[in-house]
């Protein structure tokens, strides 16, 4: 876990550095820019080029959060940073469309076109990651201006890089881009294979959380654009909405399931479950109407109201003594708090800078892991189901076929009498089972069978699984524990005779006794009084 722990650390330093850009080939120009704000959007460039009020830009970044207004920018061709050849980035991947307006010769301007509502090959520098222009050789006038028009957010710098240095943030950006999708891409397909081996539904809902959430991401900052949809900028626009909205659902209802809120907090689980459903509606809608900025916000206020209200209902859970969640706690509250100032981002709340930008970039392969590496706490008992699997392929034959079942017996060597009272002293002595972790392999090292053996000989010589034999005798001892410490919680006693969770000791003291423990525990009051 330490050496973890450090790569996580190296990865957080790699990809903090990776967005540095302090070179002298890259340069922030945007307070070298005035801007003119139009409302009708329909003002001609002719007219642009008469108007005699411009604002000044005092910030090193522009800041008109969304807006249905076309931005206009002016600024003079012999400013700093404006030389031939050099490359202008608009540091926004899901800007829609901007324009620039260049003089090449006296009263003609060349126009060069760019942003995701036209397909890639048809940038003006469609090689670039961020929607560019080249400042053409010829110039033969003192402005030039560039048109800005995007449902998507309008508060990012303007560089002016020049070849080195856009190569050189192009092979970092990529690099990156790249790495945090393998991390994901790894615990995707670890979560998938749980879900298929063992059928559990939390798994498929954390894999379907983690593709939403990386196209999500991907679309928001345009990777997904520049790599799987370069020719569909229609669903670009729609994609990043798709896949923010279809994420919270999935989210929601592993979160229910992981804290077991329809038990533990009812009234939270219903407002997860109406929030989650309202989330799903809104996918279809979001392919039939230009909504972007409705559903955007919508999308915003479900994840600003649900962070708060997920966190408190898990802090809730871990001071009751649900202690199996404290790696969600961390891993969960540390991204949404890092993503809570991305979206006042969004919001138009705090200004533009990279690390607020892309820190729950970087963060989110992060969460994953740590969001799994609960998820298989909170299932160590998958080995005693894999040893249960291991029990129904050593006896697949029906209950008429016993005697051809073990044909070719283990056993044929063992004394079985003496092997059983073994296991038997052994549990009754020791009490191994008060430990969660006991499976089928230590029970067999601890009486010198195999595992083959043991599951054998409990199944012909008693008629049960190792997992039925192991509960007896968990069972047994918290009927004890319920008769001798009446003010002992129902969960401390679930831990305290070997089951990992409330719920599990619930359902198997019911399935031996027919009472849940609370019942069992009032029924023994009544008896005693």
């Amino acid at each position: 876990m330490k050496k973890i722990s450090w790569m996580l650390v190296l990865f957080l330093l790699f990809t903090g550095t990776s967005c540095a850009s302090n070179e002298s080939g890259n340069q922030n120009v945007t307070n070298q820019f005035e801007f003119f704000q139009d409302p009708s959007t329909v003002i001609p460039f002719d007219q642009i080029q008469k108007l005699k009020t411009w604002t000044s830009i005092s910030k090193g970044q522009l800041s008109f959060n969304f807006t249905n207004d076309v931005i206009w920018l002016r600024a003079k061709t012999t400013e700093v940073g404006f030389s031939q050849g050099r490359i202008l980035s608009l540091e926004w991947k899901a800007l829609d469309f901007a324009e620039l307006y260049y003089p090449i010769k006296p009263k003609e301007f060349q126009t060069l076109g760019t942003g995701d509502t036209i397909p890639k090959s048809k940038w003006t520098f469609p090689e670039a990651l961020y929607p560019s222009f080249q400042i053409p050789k010829e110039n033969s006038g003192e402005y030039f201006y560039i048109r800005i028009q995007s449902k998507s957010l309008i508060s990012f710098p303007i560089r002016s890089l020049d070849e080195r240095s856009l190569n050189k943030h192009m092979i970092l950006e990529t690099a990156v881009t790249w790495l945090i999708l393998g991390v994901c891409a790894v615990m995707f397909v670890f979560a998938l294979f749980y879900f298929f081996a063992f059928g559990l539904s939390e798994f498929f809902f954390y894999a379907g959380y983690v593709v939403c959430t990386v196209l999500w991401y991907n679309g928001q900052y345009g990777n997904a654009y520049d790599v799987l949809w370069p020719e569909s900028p229609w669903w670009q626009n729609k994609a990043i909405l798709v896949f923010s909205t279809l994420g919270i659902p999935f989210s929601f209802q592993f979160v229910r399931m992981f804290l077991n809120t329809k038990v533990n907090n009812p009234r939270i689980d219903k407002i997860l479950l109406i929030m989650g459903i309202v989330a799903l509606v809104c996918v279809p809608a979001i392919l039939t109407a230009y909504t972007t900025k409705i559903f955007s916000r919508i999308a915003t206020y479900i994840y600003l109201i649900s962070i708060p209200l997920i966190l408190g209902t898990a802090l809730q859970n871990y001071f009751k003594g649900e202690k199996r969640i404290l790696f969600f706690l961390i891993s969960w509250g540390s991204y949404f708090i890092v993503s809570y100032n991305t979206m006042f981002y969004f919001l138009g709340i705090l200004p533009y800078s990279t690390p607020l930008l892309y820190s729950a970039v970087f963060i989110f392969p992060i969460d994953l892991f740590f969001l799994l590496f609960n998820l298989l706490q909170k299932y160590e008992t998958l080995e005693g189901e894999r040893n249960e699997i291991l029990h129904r392929i050593l006896t697949l034959n029906s209950d008429s076929d016993k005697s051809t079942r073990y044909a070719k017996s283990k056993l044929n060597s063992v004394n079985t009498e003496e092997s059983l009272a073994k296991l038997e002293s052994w549990m009754r002595t020791t009490k191994p089972y008060l430990d969660e972790k006991l499976d089928l392999e230590i029970a067999s090292n601890a009486v010198g069978l195999t595992v083959q053996q043991t599951s054998e000989l409990l199944n012909s010589k008693l008629g049960v699984s190792f997992r039925s034999y192991l509960n007896s005798f968990r069972i047994t001892e918290a009927k004890k524990v319920l008769k001798e410490n009446p003010d002992a919680s129902i969960l401390s006693i679930a831990y305290a005779t070997g089951f990992g969770s409330k719920t599990a000791f619930n359902v198997e003291f019911k399935k031996a006794t027919g009472v849940s423990p609370l019942q069992y525990r009032q029924s023994e009051d009544v008896e005693n009084r």
